[in-house]
């Protein structure tokens, strides 16, 4: 099987087989080395990346991009498709995968000196610029230098120059993932998720994108010049806005939220983040001056404080920023009701 694999290279599963759901709230996926990610509707993403674009910059879509790039980068390595030549319409299962993550179409459009190619998502431009520059690079096997010649927020006109020098492999520091090797896992929920035979999911006719956790934490990497100096200021700056980015994303989106009493925020729980790989809430409490919700998650704290905090606005049509307080189990979310 191994020798086979070697000379097949990695074939790329659905996304059901693919993605694994953890009893914990979390959604590993095996073709990033059991990564956690976050199952999103791609017009959120595109919302999310547009907010931190008006709070941070438009640069923030080009650091974006670079991220994406890293991530991809990471994943090639991590799963070693069987990739060859500047064509990706010859590269076994790159549909399959490029549609996963919420994309549409990657194309080679002419051939020449400076290849040209078109890049198409139901999320972001940028996101599939990054994404095919890396996809590229490793079916080349050699470095490259791409140029977006235009683009709007779902297409992007790309020209790629082969570099001779090669250059390192982007990298984030190791983490073992001592937690799933304890965590029983299980497939994908499918009930409500429509899967295509080139890959690409639906939920009630919107397309999802599978999005990786560390893109985010590459993303804050590559923007630290839009941040302040401080490294303290600067991460509470980025989670603050990727927190209300995610949260108008939320509310954008136009979910329908009904809290009735304290019980409700568990099944707001299942519903909103554990589905979607953002966590689980151990516990929630109410009375008439606070909520605090105990809550455990793989993703960066802003992302989930973010959706809570919108499903508790759309319920009271008031915007609470709540604080939170690390644990030794996860941390703690208390929003004041009468601020």
């Amino acid at each position: 099987m191994s020798f086979l694999r070697r000379l097949l290279g990695t074939s790329v599963p659905n996304p059901i087989e693919r993605l694994r759901v953890t009893e914990t709230g979390s959604i590993i996926d095996t073709f990033r080395s059991n990564s956690p990610i976050w199952l999103v509707r791609s017009d959120t993403m595109s919302s999310i990346a547009n907010e931190m674009s008006e709070k941070l910059g438009p640069d923030v879509l080009r650091t974006l991009r670079y991220a994406a790039r890293d991530d991809w980068g990471l994943m090639m390595n991590e799963s070693k498709p069987s990739w060859k030549g500047a064509n990706p319409s010859l590269w076994r299962n790159f549909d399959r995968l490029w549609k996963d993550e919420g994309h549409l179409h990657a194309s080679m459009i002419t051939e020449g000196e400076v290849a040209r190619y078109v890049v198409e998502s139901t999320s972001l431009a940028a996101l599939a610029s990054g994404a095919f520059s890396a996809a590229l690079e490793y079916a080349l096997k050699n470095n490259i230098k791409v140029g977006v010649e235009s683009h709007n927020e779902a297409a992007a006109f790309l020209s790629v120059e082969t570099l001779e020098q090669s250059g390192p492999v982007p990298s984030l520091p190791a983490k073992k993932n001592k937690f799933y090797e304890k965590t029983p896992e299980n497939t994908l929920e499918s009930d409500q998720i429509e899967v295509d035979r080139e890959g690409g999911m639906m939920l009630f006719n919107a397309p999802l994108s599978i999005v990786p956790f560390r893109l985010f934490t590459l993303w804050k990497q590559s923007s630290s010049h839009l941040l302040p100096v401080d490294s303290g200021d600067a991460s509470n700056k980025w989670a603050a806005c990727l927190r209300d980015s995610v949260a108008k994303g939320f509310m954008d989106s136009g979910e329908m939220i009904m809290i009735e009493d304290e019980r409700s925020w568990s099944e707001v729980g299942k519903n909103q983040l554990s589905k979607w790989g953002l966590g689980i809430i151990d516990s929630a409490s109410s009375s008439e001056k606070t909520l605090r919700i105990m809550l455990r998650s793989d993703a960066q704290h802003c992302i989930p404080s973010g959706i809570l905090m919108a499903c508790l606005q759309r319920t009271t049509a008031r915007k609470v920023i709540p604080k939170e307080t690390k644990s030794d189990t996860g941390f703690e979310l208390v929003f004041d009701l009468n601020g």
